[in-house]
């Protein structure tokens, strides 16, 4: 069997007839045996390279610079210049400054303006989730078009705008659902002290735990997978109520769910730092193969999470239903 083999782009293919230059780079091919690897007879040779020809020394003879071209210029004497006026002095003025604005006549009472549902933080994160999903969903289908890619590069050559594309849309899709997941635990953590102020606020309190803390348990990549379930059932448990028990229940659904997702990102990750300290093929086509399952994981997630979210939430009218607590007397 003979090979078609490119010396320059290192690249080899079944031969064909007819074919005589490198679909990638351009250059004059050169026909191989597959056992032996050497070039048939008959077939393209790879060409000598010309040795270069030694250039003659050229007597360079030093040339004169031209002479600079002169401006006289005729200024007066510096004794006979006027002097220079002195700047006005500027006034500072304190613009007038009012506490509030100045009425007249009567005052109306204006009832102040209903929260808006754009200010709303569950509302906020889960329009974030509605949004976030298509983008984990892109940069799957990029990362499993870039697998394929390298798939077929191994037996076939592939055009270069291709192979730059490809790589090109996986880093854009990959850094636009990591700033997108980054801003989604922003909106989470916002959620996340709302919840557990308003769950405080129904008990008759405030919440015991400062934000800091708040903040490390929701927005702290892989301490989450803990601290975020932790937070909600503590909040749930504060504000009391029959509806404790099924907020328990799908927290519990909620947290298994977060902690595969957060699992499969590990791994990828995991992957991915190791393709730094070695050369390995199988070991960067695995952590492509990873990251793509992640960022699927990621989207089937975040887009099974956003109608849910109310489900995780002791609510005021149950609360308001729970039967008044009384202490008796044992027996």
């Amino acid at each position: 069997m003979m090979l078609d083999v490119c010396l320059s782009c290192r690249i080899q293919a079944e031969h064909q007839p007819g074919r005589a230059t490198c679909p990638r780079c351009g250059r004059p091919l050169t026909v191989l045996d597959e056992t032996t690897r050497r070039p048939v007879a008959g077939g393209p040779a790879p060409a000598p390279a010309a040795a270069a020809a030694p250039t003659p020394a050229v007597r360079r003879t030093p040339t004169r610079p031209a002479p600079p071209r002169l401006r006289w210029v005729a200024h007066r004497p510096a004794d006979t210049l006027p002097p220079r006026p002195s700047p006005a002095p500027r006034r500072r003025t304190v613009p007038a400054r009012y506490g509030q604005i100045p009425r007249w006549g009567l005052f109306d009472v204006v009832a102040p303006p209903a929260e808006e549902a754009g200010t709303d933080p569950a509302a906020s994160l889960r329009r974030w989730l509605t949004f976030l999903w298509p983008f984990l969903v892109a940069a799957a289908v990029m990362q499993l078009l870039r697998y394929v890619t390298l798939m077929v590069n191994r037996s076939r050559p592939i055009p270069a705008w291709w192979d730059l594309g490809t790589l090109a849309l996986v880093m854009l899709c990959g850094w636009v659902a990591a700033a997108g997941v980054v801003v989604g635990l922003y909106y989470l953590t916002r959620w996340m002290i709302q919840v557990r102020a308003d769950s405080y606020a129904l008990a008759g309190g405030s919440d015991p735990r400062p934000a800091w803390a708040v903040l490390l348990m929701t927005a702290l990549i892989f301490v989450n997978v803990v601290g975020a379930p932790f937070a909600l059932v503590e909040a749930a448990r504060a504000a009391g109520g029959p509806g404790v028990a099924r907020v328990e229940r799908a927290v519990r659904r909620v947290a298994v769910a977060w902690g595969l997702v957060n699992l499969i990102g590990a791994i990828a990750l995991a992957y991915r730092i190791a393709c730094l300290f070695t050369d390995s093929v199988q070991t960067g086509a695995d952590a492509m193969a990873w990251a793509t399952l992640a960022f699927a994981a990621s989207a089937v997630f975040a887009r099974w999470l956003g109608p849910r979210l109310d489900k995780v939430v002791v609510t005021g009218d149950e609360v308001a239903s729970a039967p008044p607590r009384r202490l008796v007397v044992a027996a």
